[in-house]
């Protein structure tokens, strides 16, 4: 009985743990989320999608995503693009929901030419693990282009074993121009799973505006 007792506990306490966002990650993800216009659509085109081999989409209200669903990539490489206008269209549907949840999601701050992204990717099964990871992006003629990329986590130790085992040759200004695929219409952006963590807001009152807004759409 004692020891069916100590189970419960320990899997209880792994799952209370999975499911929350690692303080180190939390602490060292510093572009918390305004929800106000950034401005980067005079910059770059964000009508659509930019992907080498996994997309990553940009609002212009310092939102940025990038699905991570396989079923969702394979369309993504396609260049399928109807289904996220089916996705805006039908946000109640089972896809549509999936969508959002198999997301890693996050927030950019523009510095000069370049566009800084923080994203967190979510814990999803006992196999996976939650993270997070920076990017900055350069901006030629209009595009973006990889400049660099690294950890987010307050523990050096991860910083310095990722630096030495997945190491970035990236040309000192800015390696090659990321494809940009334009679509008809993206998915709206207020259902992100992200949107409902207190942390990721730099406001929490707008924080709470935001949950009740969604309250609201969720009783019409």
């Amino acid at each position: 009985m004692k020891k069916a007792i100590l189970t419960i506990v320990i899997c209880t306490c792994l799952t209370s743990s999975c499911i929350s966002i690692p303080r180190e990650i939390r602490k060292a993800f510093t572009y918390c989320y305004t929800d106000t216009y950034t401005g980067i659509d005079t910059l770059i085109n964000i009508d659509g999608y930019y992907s080498a081999n996994n997309p990553i989409i940009f609002y212009d209200n310092g939102l940025v995503v990038h699905p991570i669903s396989s079923r969702f990539i394979e369309q993504f490489k396609n260049k399928d693009t109807l289904f996220l206008k089916e996705i805006a269209e039908n946000l109640e549907t089972k896809e549509s929901k999936s969508f959002y949840d198999f997301v890693d999601c996050g927030s950019y701050v523009i510095c000069g030419d370049t566009i800084k992204v923080q994203m967190i990717h979510k814990y999803y099964s006992l196999n996976d693990y939650w993270s997070g990871m920076e990017r900055w992006y350069k901006i030629i003629d209009g595009n973006i282009h990889l400049l660099d990329r690294f950890l987010i986590t307050t523990n050096q130790k991860e910083k310095e074993v990722y630096r030495r085992n997945y190491p970035v040759p990236i040309p000192a200004g800015g390696g090659a121009k990321i494809p940009f695929v334009p679509v008809p219409v993206k998915p709206p952006l207020d259902y992100y799973w992200i949107l409902k963590e207190k942390w990721f807001w730099c406001n929490e009152q707008d924080w709470k505006d935001y949950m009740e807004k969604i309250k609201q759409k969720k009783k019409k």
